[in-house]
C-alpha cells in the first residue's frame, strides 16, 4: 500500500497574521508610548510641586532679625529658596534643569505669605520624550504647554 501525501492547497490567508500584527502593534505601541510619556510628565509636575514645597520650607530658616531691612531679607529668602529648589531638582537631566531653574523659580510675597512656583515653560514644544505624530490620531501624547508646581507658606 502506497501512502499518498496530502497536499494542502495554498491558503489565501497567508500573511494575514503579519498584517494584523502590524496594525495591532502600532496601536499598542502608541498606547504604551502615551502611557510612559504621561507618566514622565506627571512625575515632573509632582517633582516641581515637591521642589517648590522644599523651597518654601527652606525660607523659614532665614532669620528676619539678621537683616537690616525687608529688601535684604527678601533677597536672602530668594537666594535660599532658589538654592533649595536647585538641590531638589538635581536629578533632572541638564536640558530640563536649565529650563526649570533660575528665572523659572518664581517667588512672590503677599503680605507675609510666600509663594514659590517652579515652571517648565515650553514643555509641549520641547518635552523630555518627543511626541509621536500618528496618522488619523495626531500627536501622542498631547502635552501641556507649561508644567508648574507651587507651594505657599506663611512667614
Amino acid at each position: 500500500m502506497v501512502r499518498r501525501q496530502q497536499v494542502r492547497p495554498i491558503s489565501r490567508q497567508a500573511g494575514a497574521a503579519a498584517i494584523e500584527f502590524a496594525l495591532l502593534f502600532t496601536l499598542f505601541y502608541a498606547i504604551f508610548y502615551a502611557l510612559v510619556s504621561y507618566a514622565i510628565t506627571m512625575m515632573l509636575q509632582q517633582s516641581f510641586t515637591h521642589a517648590a514645597a522644599e523651597g518654601a520650607r527652606a525660607a523659614i530658616a532665614v532669620n528676619p532679625l539678621a537683616y537690616p531691612d525687608t529688601t535684604s531679607f527678601n533677597a536672602a529668602v530668594a537666594t535660599r529658596v532658589r538654592s533649595t529648589v536647585d538641590d531638589a531638582l538635581a536629578w533632572l537631566p541638564q536640558k530640563a534643569k536649565t529650563a526649570v531653574t533660575g528665572n523659572n523659580v518664581g517667588i512672590a510675597w503677599d503680605g507675609n505669605i510666600l509663594t514659590v512656583q517652579v515652571r517648565y515653560a515650553g514643555y509641549a514644544a520641547d518635552p523630555m520624550l518627543p511626541a509621536l505624530n500618528l496618522p488619523m490620531i495626531g500627536d501622542v501624547p498631547k502635552l501641556p504647554a507649561v508644567l508648574a508646581g507651587s507651594a505657599s507658606i506663611t512667614l
